[in-house]
This record gives C-alpha cells, sequence and structure tokens, in this order.
C-alpha cells in the first residue's frame, strides 16, 4: 500500500505531498505525482534529500531541462540556478517577487519549474501561487469571449533589458541583462492545457506587455483588470518553505510572487524548468 499522502493546500491550488522519495520513485509513484500535479498545479514535497545533480536528474525525467537565459548557473551544472541571498545584503528585494509566470518571453516557455529549499529563514520567504484555469473560470461570457480572440506580447525588458535594475539588487546572483531591446513574443491570451485540455488565462505583469495592435496605454486597465483577478485570494495558495522541501509548478496555468518579508537571514534555493512548447490558443478548441 502507498504512503504517499496528499493534503491540498487550499480550494483552489495546491498540494503538500509526504511519504514520497522523489529520488526512487516507482511508475506508480511517479504517477501519483504527475495526478496530483495536474489537479493542485503547484506540489510542495516535504523531507526531500536532493543536490544539484539529482535535482537535474529530476527535471531530466519529467521532461528534459528547458533554457534559462539571463540568470547564471552553478559551473559543474549549468542549468541548476542558485537562487541566494545572504544575510548580509542591503537590499530588501528578493529574486521572483512580484507576479510573474516564468520566462513567458520564449516562444516556448517552461512547462513547470522546479525548486528546492537548501536553506530558509526560519520565519518568512515563502511563495505564493495563483490559479490561472480558475481565473478564467471567473471570466464573464463576454470577456473570455473577447480574450480568446486576442493575442498579448511578452518581452523581458522590464527584468532583462538594458534599463532593467533587478540585477542591482542581486547580490549573489549572476543575473546579465541584454545590451538591446530584447525581442518581443506573442502567445494566445487564452491557452489550452496540453494534458488535462483545461482553458487558462495566460498573462501576467511582469512579461506581459500589452495586447497586440494596441498600445500600452490601451492594454494596461485590462491587463490591470486581469492580473488583479487571478491573484484574488480565493485563487491563491502559500507556500512555507522548509530545508528539504520541492516545490513543483505548474508554469501553464500559474502566477507565482516570492515574498520579500526576510532581510538579515540567508535564504538558498536550486531552481530548474523543464522544456515546455509554444502555448496553444484556446481559439482552436470549441
Amino acid at each position: 500500500m502507498s504512503k504517499i499522502r496528499i493534503n491540498p493546500v487550499t480550494g483552489a491550488i495546491g498540494a503538500e505531498i509526504t511519504g514520497l522519495d522523489v529520488n526512487n520513485m516507482s511508475a506508480a509513484d511517479e504517477a501519483v505525482l504527475e495526478s496530483a500535479f495536474h489537479e493542485h498545479l503547484v506540489v510542495c514535497i516535504r523531507d526531500q534529500k536532493m543536490d544539484a545533480a539529482t535535482l537535474l536528474a529530476l527535471t531530466n525525467r519529467l521532461g528534459g531541462v528547458g533554457e534559462t537565459p539571463y540568470l547564471g548557473g552553478l559551473p559543474e551544472f549549468p542549468d541548476v540556478v542558485p537562487v541566494i541571498k545572504e544575510a548580509t545584503e542591503k537590499s530588501h528585494h528578493t529574486f521572483g517577487a512580484g507576479w510573474h509566470t516564468d520566462f513567458t518571453f520564449q516562444p516556448s516557455p517552461p512547462s513547470r519549474t522546479l525548486l528546492y529549499a537548501v536553506d530558509v529563514p526560519a520565519v518568512g520567504g515563502d511563495t505564493l501561487y495563483c490559479n490561472l484555469q480558475a481565473a478564467y473560470q471567473r471570466l464573464s461570457p463576454g470577456l473570455a469571449r473577447l480574450l480568446e480572440s486576442l493575442t498579448a506580447v511578452h518581452s523581458a525588458v522590464r527584468s532583462y533589458g538594458p534599463k532593467a535594475t533587478l540585477k542591482d539588487h542581486m547580490e549573489n546572483m549572476t543575473i546579465t541583462n541584454e545590451a538591446d531591446e530584447p525581442e518581443e513574443m506573442e502567445h494566445p491570451v487564452i491557452t489550452v492545457h496540453p494534458v488535462t485540455q483545461r482553458k487558462s488565462l495566460w498573462i501576467n505583469p511582469v512579461y506581459t506587455i500589452r495586447f497586440k495592435d494596441m498600445t500600452e496605454a490601451e492594454s494596461q486597465p485590462l491587463l490591470n483588470y486581469l492580473n488583479n483577478l487571478a491573484v484574488s485570494p480565493s485563487l491563491t495558495c502559500r507556500i512555507k518553505w522548509q530545508p528539504g522541501t520541492l516545490t513543483m509548478w505548474d508554469n501553464r496555468c500559474t502566477q507565482h510572487c516570492a515574498t520579500s518579508d526576510y532581510q538579515g537571514y540567508r535564504r538558498e534555493m536550486l531552481r530548474t524548468t523543464v522544456a515546455g512548447d509554444a502555448p496553444r490558443s484556446a481559439k482552436t478548441v470549441h
């Protein structure tokens, strides 16, 4: 009988998993994990013993590593990014603060992100998540139809463009900026999940710049409405980290936000992404 236990974090998103060793999963164990992942979108797996090599091995098992631009990885494992904030850092900013979906400026953004806790403060440093599939369900039929006809323009300019200041706040991470304006990428505003076929709102406040054929000023009021809807408290969960916690989230239908509430304490995580496909438009599904 399986010892795996799956406990939902909230009614909308997230589950905590115990009784699973991701380094020694059977096919049945992996099937349970994948089922929980697609149901809850964020899975927090406690009491794991991992390092860069085992995190990379799991990432490859789940579909292979995604491309990670702008962020420096470990010398021996360039696809594993250390996310570190030392207790002595002057800036209160945390990497990943601000609601976003990872790398939506790419042609094929990551399908999922893995984050493993090496060292965390006793209090603070939690990560919040929101369910973009549930946000889609909150749309009126008229707005849903309108959004299905729209395309969004995504760009890395705010975080990694020539004038971006993110790297100035991260004293112990290697972050590079583009010398010129980064390329823009177009994605559907309403997408369909490749596994579950559920529709999802797919915009975020960091990388979604505007709607196609509209100006930023014209786009911003609707983008603000949608992003505020997505992070309604009833559509979110909050993960409290412990050393040895591995959290994995579905980048195709969530946003997340790291909290910056542990100034003077150390936090070290290891991060990988799993390669994904180009987002599929909901216009093709009726």
